[in-house]
């Protein structure tokens, strides 16, 4: 699976490198995020204009969001 890591990328870049990243990643792809709520804001807004969905990966790692087609 393909995973785009936005640790340490500042909330003003990272729309630029999720939108590059999921023009050509294969889907389901990972989208990790770290505990930042705002990221993942910024990540499930450009989603939802994909018209694709994410969920967090699991219990315990709510800093990663997998994205697949709806």
């Amino acid at each position: 699976m393909e995973k785009l890591d936005l640790h340490g990328i500042r909330h003003e870049k990272a729309d630029d490198l999720i939108r590059v990243f999921l023009n050509f990643a294969s889907l389901p792809c990972e989208i990790i995020t770290g505990n930042s709520p705002k990221m993942k804001e910024i990540v499930k807004k450009i989603v939802k204009e994909y018209n694709w969905s994410c969920y967090e990966k699991d219990y315990f790692n709510y800093g990663t969001l997998i994205i697949v087609e709806r």
